[in-house]
């Protein structure tokens, strides 16, 4: 059937002249009818999926690469934790999204009079509208996600490394006192330079006053 208003602004339904608008009608009937179904299907298919892909990619990407992580320089270790941050925030968020897109959000309803029956049913329509929404910014974050765990993976390898410490000495003294710490580079000759275990502070020796210089694994 078509609707069409004359002059006066009557309606009046008519047969279809054109057998594809019934044959559009009943799909577009069907169509609604199954919309809800397919979008909570296909959302939950989704959210399983891109969790157990943010999962692996972290483990391989990042949880493999602590040591290379761990050798980086200060602001390199800053920008890593950043974007491991980022993952773990927008992944959360695309897989909350895709739960409430798949299963929608638990509530209960009273209904006891006729507008309480009509903006249950008005919710009920709304339904795969809200559904959309959702899975649509689920795949937004999750795409995000996959490029900030990707950038995660790939930076330690291009940003540079911090400087190797130097090595641990004691250094024996003439006045039979020894000094044990990191060997510093030395800008003043005829002297060294040795970072205290016990207090941090950088001490400066004259030669002269050296007697013996030992490697030590630790003070």
């Amino acid at each position: 059937m078509t609707a069409e208003t004359d002059a006066a602004g009557d309606v009046a339904l008519r047969p279809a002249d054109d057998p594809y608008l019934v044959e559009a009608a009943e799909a577009w009937r069907t169509a609604q009818a199954d919309e809800l179904t397919s979008l909570r299907a296909g959302a939950e298919k989704w959210t399983a999926g891109i969790a157990s892909l943010l999962g692996l990619l972290g483990v391989l990407g990042i949880g493999l690469q602590t040591d290379r992580i761990a050798g980086l320089t200060g602001s390199g270790k800053t920008a890593v934790a950043s974007l491991i941050a980022a993952v773990v925030i927008l992944g959360g968020f695309a897989v909350i999204q895709g739960c409430r897109a798949a299963y929608g959000w638990p509530r209960t309803r009273t209904v006891t009079s006729d507008q309480d029956l009509i903006s249950w049913y008005s919710s009920l329509r709304a339904l795969p509208l809200t559904a959309a929404v959702r899975l649509r910014g689920a795949v937004i974050a999750a795409g995000a996600a996959l490029a900030a765990v990707t950038a995660a993976a790939m930076l330690p390898w291009l940003l540079p490394s911090a400087a190797p410490p130097g090595p641990v000495v004691k250094v024996a003294l003439t006045d039979r006192s020894a000094t044990c710490g990191t060997l510093l580079p030395s800008a003043t000759a005829g002297r060294i330079s040795v970072r205290r275990t016990d207090s941090g502070a950088v001490q400066t020796i004259p030669l002269n006053t050296v007697v013996r210089v030992s490697p030590v694994e630790k003070c």
